[in-house]
């Protein structure tokens, strides 16, 4: 009898609408399960690591089933619990499981061919037909017998080398193959011990004593390697410990190797960081924090998201922590998402002193090999509970995609921010939502903390979808700081600024830094000049690919675009009229910081923004250094405003309210009260009253009066009354169509034309197509189409006929080069 054929549909790293099916060979059906990674030929050349989804015994009807080359892993990277996470955000973001793929799995476990060049082995001809490049190309072959295309690169000098390539190809000479390698390569260090045949200890001493006059280099390593092992209760040393505390070099460790005293063995290493500090309990909390924390722990009987609204500085992390080992205690895992990665700093220093090496940390800072060796702790403690690592994992949003299976908390700190949405590329995910649907896979609780909630999140609380946790009163029984307003346009009239700051600003400065206290200065701009503008015609310099000024960054001279990084230098005179009349127009956070070093030149200014915080350890620099005083002004973006806590932080400036309130967007006024509430929060968190300076040239603004008075609740109900007036969310759902093409007409018919078709089925739901603030990004012009739809609805059934219209709309010919982007729950 024939054997029953299994087959295999697989996720390819790609934006398909389908799986794809392959047929697994009779050899590796033992051996392969759903979620392992397995090499597969896609097209007529490429070959992929693609997860195999599930396994069938039905063929496909309408086209011919390949073999699966090879099953890459022995056990599953992807776990049954992630699978119905991605299906979810598939169906629910409209996205394609390929994408988010790409998305969730670490890089060096997304594998897909490289072309190698190698010898013909049939190749019999003259070489010296060969030019000079070809030559060169022939003889890296003695070295290596493949060649990528990379390193013919390197090799040639030349950046386009397939001219090279092809003309050997047409010789004869070389052969074009695709292959497929493991871009993870574990760490291996060599580490020294005794030699299985190493003289017993008074043997070894007669030896020493042979050897102290002709050698004594040998003499030294010996002694420092036993120095060693006594201060660490260890038999094996380093080897590059080893060398450099006995300052020798590796010929003497290997002549000892050859006398047999010592062996050198390579093992296997972490490259995570491993934390060797003391281990603490946790603080005791005081009675606002425990009835929060019994509050909350009763709430989830009832519900399993809980919403704590705690004011800043009110000891939130301390509940955490109770409720971190309460669920650690259960033998579960804990997920702590935070929404930025420089908040991770401070958060794991706290956490590491009471959890030691179970927590690990999970964000794109991390090169590929660290972000896989933390996935692979993960997997490990699904299958050992005993495991003393992967219990905790702190990070942002990405960690959504660990391969969790025993989940029992999951913490979503400052559920706010709005930098948890991802916006480009697909899946355009919010980590927040998706975090909740994946506890709710694993029968986790979640709990959401803010001092600033995001309505949605309010409005669920309050109608009892989620459970509500108020903590409103600071710790140690510190007051809120006091919020002052100051009227920019009364500052101008009596002649009391100084650059951007008012007088009373700077007298706060300086009287806070004369009492050794430190200050935060808020400017949500960074570069030093928003633009440059010609004083005679107005002239402004622009990006090339995108419509949009160029910012001014001073440090470096140059004019650099935040949208598609074009830089250049200023120019000298005016692009449209020639004069050399240019000015510096708007302020960012390298000017504001530049300037008040002008005014109060003794102090030390430091600035906490994307520019200086680029590589891996700038932040967590910047950061130690405001911690340990060294700094006294903190200028920065809003990443100073993300839960971050300074004990010694007496004053907050935050110098233009203004240009967070008056954006054309419905949410403005929920982020700039989010903003500045936050930012403000920084303000007296220890031992003394703080102070919060505001710069406005409108202080009458509603959203400022909530400020001041600390109100968020007298705030969300004004907010709602305005959602439920105009039909935004709390009590709708928004879908986003973002369209982008090359040509600017084209792109204006089609928008206009795919309007009316969605307005044909869903009425005045349909909303545009608008032109936004920024109308062409990297060369694509922009529209968006926004479908509002109440909840009355069947979402489901509104996506279907969405992406039911889309499909018959970009069958028309002149519309099958428009971009669409869906973008569910647009932020």
């Amino acid at each position: 009898m024939e054997p029953v054929k299994l087959f295999a549909d697989v996720i390819l790293p790609l934006a398909l609408p389908e799986l794809f099916t392959y047929e697994v060979p009779h050899e590796l059906q033992a051996s392969i399960v759903p979620g392992q990674r397995v090499v597969v030929q896609f097209g007529k050349q490429r070959v992929y690591a693609a997860l195999v989804y599930r396994l069938h015994n039905n063929a496909p009807l309408n086209y011919e089933t390949k073999d699966i080359l090879e099953v890459i892993d022995e056990l599953p990277v992807i776990t049954q619990k992630q699978f119905d996470l991605w299906q979810w955000m598939s169906d629910y973001y409209l996205c394609h499981l390929g994408e988010i793929m790409a998305a969730g799995l670490p890089s060096a476990l997304r594998l897909q061919s490289e072309s190698v060049v190698v010898r013909n082995p049939t190749f019999t001809a003259e070489i010296e037909n060969f030019t000079d490049r070809e030559y060169l190309v022939w003889e890296a072959f003695e070295f290596q017998p493949e060649l990528s295309i990379q390193e013919i690169s390197k090799i040639l000098s030349l950046k386009y080398v397939m001219p090279v390539i092809k003309n050997l190809i047409k010789k004869g000479a070389v052969q074009v193959h695709e292959t497929i390698e493991e871009k993870y390569k574990a760490k291996y260090i060599d580490y020294v011990s005794l030699h299985d045949e190493c003289p017993n200890e008074d043997d070894l001493g007669i030896f020493i004593q042979s050897i102290e006059k002709k050698a004594p280099k040998q003499v030294d390593l010996i002694l420092a390697y036993f120095s060693f092992t006594r201060e660490n209760d260890n038999d094996e040393v380093s080897k590059t410990s080893l060398l450099k505390r006995s300052d020798v070099n590796s010929s003497v460790l290997n002549a000892l190797v050859k006398k047999k005293i010592f062996k050198v063995e390579k093992k296997q290493t972490d490259r995570l960081p491993i934390y060797t500090g003391d281990i603490v309990p946790a603080k005791e909390l005081n009675i606002y924090q425990v009835n929060a924390l019994k509050e909350i722990q009763y709430a989830f009987i009832e519900n399993k998201v809980t919403l704590l609204h705690g004011v800043t500085s009110s000891g939130k992390t301390e509940v955490y922590i109770h409720l971190i080992q309460e669920v650690l205690s259960q033998g579960k895992q804990v997920l702590y998402m935070l929404p930025e990665i420089a908040l991770t700093t401070q958060v794991i220093k706290r956490l590491q002193k009471h959890f030691g090496n179970q927590l690990l940390v999970y964000h794109s800072r991390f090169n590929e090999h660290e972000r896989v060796e933390v996935w692979n702790k993960i997997l490990d403690d699904n299958l050992n509970a005993s495991s003393n690592k992967g219990k905790i994992v702190v990070g942002a949003r990405s960690s959504l995609f660990l391969p969790f299976s025993n989940l029992g908390l999951v913490i979503v700190d400052e559920e706010h921010d709005h930098s948890y949405k991802q916006v480009d590329p697909a899946p355009r995910y919010n980590a927040r939502d998706a975090a909740i649907v994946f506890a709710h896979k694993q029968d986790a609780n979640v709990l959401l903390g803010t001092a600033t909630p995001s309505l949605e999140s309010y409005f669920n609380a309050l109608s009892g979808k989620y459970s509500l946790v108020q903590l409103d009163k600071r710790f140690a029984g510190l007051e809120m700081p006091e919020v002052n307003i100051i009227d920019l346009k009364d500052a101008m009239k009596r002649k009391q600024m100084n650059g951007h700051f008012s007088s009373k600003l700077i007298d706060e400065i300086s009287t806070v830094i004369e009492n050794k206290q430190q200050v935060i200065l808020f400017q949500n701009r960074r570069g030093f000049a928003p633009f440059l503008e010609c004083g005679k015609c107005s002239w402004v310099p622009l990006c090339l690919n995108c419509d949009v000024a160029l910012t001014y960054h001073k440090s470096k001279h140059e004019l650099r675009c935040h949208y598609c990084g074009y830089l250049t230098h200023p120019p000298i005179k005016c692009g449209a009229c020639g004069d050399h009349d240019l000015k510096m127009r708007g302020f960012g956070t390298e000017r504001i910081a530049e300037d008040l070093q002008l005014i109060l030149p003794n102090a030390v200014i430091s600035r906490l923004d994307h520019d200086t915080t680029k590589n891996k350890n700038g932040f967590r620099q910047i950061l130690s250094d405001f911690e340990e005083g060294s700094i006294d002004v903190l200028v920065g973006t809003q990443m100073v405003t993300k839960g971050l806590d300074f004990d010694n932080v007496k004053l907050v400036g935050i110098l233009s309210a203004d240009s967070m309130l008056h954006f054309p967007d419905f949410r403005s006024y929920e982020r700039g009260f989010q903003l500045i509430s936050q930012v403000s929060g920084r303000a007296g968190r220890k031992n003394s009253h703080g102070k919060v300076l505001i710069q406005t040239y409108n202080p009458s603004n509603k959203v400022l009066r909530h400020v001041i008075h600390h109100d968020y609740k007298s705030f969300y109900d004004q907010e709602l009354v305005e959602r439920y007036k105009f039909g935004y969310p709390p009590y709708t759902r928004l879908i986003e169509l973002r369209l982008k093409h090359k040509d600017v007409k084209l792109i204006e018919d089609a928008a206009d034309a795919l309007a009316k078709s969605l307005k044909a089925g869903f009425g005045k739901r349909v909303l545009g197509p608008t032109t936004p603030t920024v109308t062409r990004i990297r060369n694509f012009y922009l529209r968006t189409i926004l479908l509002k739809v109440e909840k009355t609805l069947s979402v489901a059934d509104v996506k279907r006929k969405l992406v039911n219209a889309i499909d018959q709309f970009k069958k028309e010919p002149n519309n099958r080069q428009l971009i669409i982007h869906i973008d569910v729950d647009p932020i």
